[in-house]
């Protein structure tokens, strides 16, 4: 615009048509920042334009210059004005559809769509950066018998009001979003798992503070709505961040599987003994920790057993006065040591009574098939006899091979001991 102005100067300033020029630099800015910069712009020129009349021809009239000059300036205006907000109302339109594409339209968070670029996104630049980055993953405690029971209105205003919790208290650079039926979640750059565990923990409380007000909590199996939570962190509990996800719902399925109305931070056993093996054992243990999955997927018994096995073990060990490394084999064990269920049939370890002979000697080989799964890990060697033998009794009575009394090794013997005093 200043160069306009020069060139009008060089052109002879009262005879110049270069003046008209003007209304391209008013256009442009009016179109790329706003209607009201645009009208500024186009007030401004005029205004020039107009002292300069005035200086060159005085205040004597008539002013043929200073005439046509403001008439210029009112078709700058003008311009300005339509071009302006016509650019105004293409851009809000956009970011309203924008924000159509990105909201979800029930509960005004963000949907799954957005989630999934903004997590792709933001595990970019935690890697590039060095920084942590955590999900909380968050599901609503029987809201399948609480639609069925209230109705879907009743359900609706439930993720409603979950969804403006999670909208208001979810600070920047963090991100909510609806991933999908009741289940919500929050995405964290640039926090640990301790920071995020706090705010889990922040974000639970408000939800149950203002879902306890609903008339119809009281009649739920709990006397109230409450939300389970699962979180993950990257690079805590992963080094390529891919997974996150999947591990922030494991957490979430473990904590719904054992008790509900938690937060569950993700933890496996295995993935301390996965950072110390070779590639080829990493790959064995990755396949192992998938078993696993597969195992709690089948057996509703053994989902949760073993994680309480593994507590029970660790804390009769270090009791007992066995070594670091003998107390983390013992605990590996302790995780590992129903993974021959992986065998058996769906239908015999979920059997509603009691099952016959026949499906029994099939339970009962699950120790020797657990120690062999496991044979090919190097590492996990002195965690074999843990596996095969944690069924046998004192007595002899157990299985599979009716060892007793100083016959069995120390392990499983206490294997045996845990758990009678699970509850």
């Amino acid at each position: 615009m200043l160069s306009i102005f020069v060139f009008i100067l060089l052109t002879s300033y009262n005879d110049s048509y270069v003046k008209s020029l003007l209304i391209i630099p008013v256009a442009y800015v009016s179109f790329a920042k706003s209607k009201a910069f645009g009208c500024s712009i186009a007030l401004l020129s005029g205004f020039l334009l107009c002292i300069g009349d005035l200086l060159l021809y005085g205040f004597d009239y008539p002013n043929t210059q200073f005439e046509s000059d403001i008439v210029l300036t009112g078709v700058m205006f003008i311009c300005a004005w339509l071009i302006g907000g016509i650019a105004g109302i293409e851009r809000d339109t956009r970011n309203y559809l924008l924000e159509l594409a990105n909201k979800d339209g029930l509960s005004g968070v963000y949907n799954h769509r957005y989630f999934q670029v903004s997590f792709k996104k933001a595990l970019e630049e935690a890697k590039s950066n060095n920084e942590p980055l955590s999900l909380i993953l968050f599901d609503i405690d029987f809201f399948k018998y609480y639609n069925d029971t209230f109705g879907h209105l009743a359900g609706d205003q439930v993720l409603k009001e979950v969804g403006q919790v999670l909208l208001q208290e979810t600070k920047a650079p963090g991100i909510a979003a609806r991933y999908g039926g009741d289940e919500f979640c929050v995405l964290l750059p640039k926090h640990d798992s301790n920071a995020a565990y706090k705010i889990a923990k922040g974000l639970k409380e408000k939800i149950e503070e203002l879902i306890l007000n609903n008339e119809n909590a009281s009649k739920l199996p709990t006397g109230k709505l409450s939300v389970t939570v699962g979180l993950a962190s990257y690079p805590e509990h992963t080094k390529s961040g891919e997974d996150l996800f999947e591990l922030a719902d494991q957490a979430l399925y473990k904590a719904k599987k054992t008790s509900k109305d938690k937060i569950e931070l993700y933890f496996n056993v295995l993935d301390t003994l996965k950072g110390t093996s070779e590639q080829s054992e990493a790959e064995l243990l990755s396949s192992t920790r998938t078993l696993l999955s597969i195992i709690n997927a089948k057996d509703r018994y053994t989902y949760g057993h073993s994680e309480r096995v593994l507590e029970y073990a660790t804390l009769l060990a270090k009791e007992y006065g066995l070594n670091e490394d003998e107390v983390r084999y013992i605990q590996y064990g302790a995780y590992l040591h129903d993974i021959g269920k992986i065998e058996i049939d769906i239908r015999i370890l979920n059997a509603p009574g009691k099952v016959t002979e026949a499906e029994w000697d099939i339970l009962k080989q699950h120790p020797y098939w657990g120690s062999e799964i496991i044979r090919p890990i190097k590492s996990l060697e002195k965690v074999r006899p843990y596996i095969l033998h944690h069924h046998e009794n004192y007595d002899g009575t157990g299985y599979p091979l009716g060892l007793s009394g100083r016959n069995i090794p120390l392990a499983p013997g206490l294997f045996v001991l845990w758990t009678v005093l699970m509850p």
